[in-house]
């Protein structure tokens, strides 16, 4: 088997680095490995694949400059442990968050690419991430045009504000780097978050987008989402609310939806379900859908995980929602109009 030059670095840097050690003074190796059985219908067939399920390695550390400033990096890598499609064929993949900044009392600011801040402002409340069960199946989703709204962000900019009294804000800029298109994007989120109580609310703006493939409109997303624990936190509530909305023109990207879902631990086993629900958009009718999922954590260890669980998407008849998410190597878009489930087994570990 031959290893091109970048994964041989890459394989040489990570073998001189004690695993779960820091490599140096500032310098931490980490990693998230995710895999799992689909057994998926994507509407028209039937198929079981082993999916990696954003699996990825991260390089990042910090340095006291003096003076109450710091300097920060993060290098993210996708790592593919599987071979199936969307495979690169190596073990490195797509760059994931991975970003330089400075930061001080008055914030920090960082350029790379990153997850927008209108992303992470309820990743915490997706219940399923990095599995088939993604809330992604509605939430920053728009029927047959994927994911625009729950996006990492290349060419970008962002300062985070200072934690201040459970408050934080985040703004970031990514530029097009494309004069004849002029495609910006601005995103911002404030979150709240103290004991059980979890809130946020974000905004995010396209320009000269073309996501409805009608002529490159501006288009736009707010959410607010809101997460609170009860009976000593062993049982957590999940809301979010989201509309979409193209300017100056009725497309597919004028819809609202909205998502809720609860888990309960008993022992080391965390039992989940989720429910999402897309209206139509301004288009036509029955371009809507709903989306539920149901499963169980067992915990191993503090570092792993199995699971199962079951999701559907029921889409209308004019509707092309799918599973998973562009992380997920079994990820589903179905034909038009067709309802894809899956069933899957699969283990995380961190380290």
């Amino acid at each position: 088997m031959r290893l091109c030059s970048t994964t041989l670095t890459a394989l040489a840097l990570a073998a001189a680095l004690p695993v779960g050690v820091q490599a140096a003074d500032n310098v931490t190796v980490y990693g998230k490995a995710r895999t799992s059985v689909d057994m998926t219908d994507n509407g028209t067939d039937n198929l079981t694949n082993v999916s990696s399920n954003a699996s990825r390695l991260g390089f990042k550390g910090i340095e006291d400059l003096g003076n109450g400033m710091k300097a920060f990096f993060q290098f993210e890598t996708l790592v593919n442990l599987d071979d199936g499609a969307g495979s690169t064929g190596t073990l490195l993949g797509t760059v994931r968050n991975s970003y330089v900044g400075v930061a001080t009392g008055f914030g920090s600011l960082l350029m790379g690419a990153t997850d927008n801040p209108y992303k992470v402002a309820t990743g915490k409340l997706d219940i399923y991430g990095d599995t088939m069960g993604d809330f992604n199946a509605i939430i920053g989703n728009v029927s047959g045009a994927g994911t625009p709204y729950d996006e990492r962000e290349p060419n970008s900019i962002q300062y985070w504000s200072p934690n201040v009294e459970g408050f934080q804000f985040k703004a970031g800029y990514r530029l097009d780097e494309d004069p004849a298109v002029k495609r910006d994007r601005y995103s911002v989120n404030v979150t709240y978050e103290n004991g059980p109580l979890f809130g946020s609310v974000a905004y995010e703006a396209h320009k000269n987008d073309n996501v409805s493939g009608a002529g490159g409109g501006d288009t736009d997303g707010i959410k607010v989402g809101l997460g609170y624990a009860f009976n000593e936190e062993k049982t957590k509530l999940g809301l979010v609310y989201e509309i979409l909305s193209e300017d100056d023109k009725a497309t597919v990207l004028d819809r609202d939806a909205w998502y809720v879902a609860l888990t309960h631990k008993v022992d080391n086993n965390t039992f989940k379900v989720a429910y999402a629900n897309a209206d139509d958009n301004d288009v036509g009718s029955n371009t809507g859908a709903n989306w539920f999922a149901v499963g169980v954590d067992h915990s191993l260890s503090k570092r792993t995980t199995v699971y199962a669980l079951y999701a559907k998407t029921n889409n209308d008849s004019g509707a092309q929602y799918g599973l998973g998410t562009g992380g997920s190597s079994g990820a589903v878009k179905p034909h038009t109009g067709t309802d894809p489930s899956t069933f899957s087994v699969g283990i995380n570990h961190d380290f």
